[in-house]
């Protein structure tokens, strides 16, 4: 599978799956962070919900040139 991740079939696939009208669910500004080389940015406990993620986990993030993806704990597959 060369190219892109946001580029693969199976990307395409979840995101059309997950899509709703195009309107974010939750739309906070949160604070962010330097930590070493890193910027930190937390989830908020909505996102969390939604996302059905958990202390200890260790979701996949994709980084896109349009934003960040962060998909659901319950379709890791972990």
């Amino acid at each position: 599978m060369a190219g892109s991740p946001e580029n693969r079939p199976m990307i395409r696939e979840e995101r059309i799956q997950r899509a709703d009208d195009g309107e974010p669910l939750y739309d906070p500004e949160l604070s962010v962070w330097k930590s070493g080389n890193s910027v930190v940015i937390s989830i908020p406990t909505v996102a969390r919900d939604i996302l059905n993620i958990e202390a200890g986990d260790t979701p996949r993030v994709e980084v896109h040139a349009d934003g960040i993806w962060i998909p659901r704990g319950d379709s890791r597959g972990e």
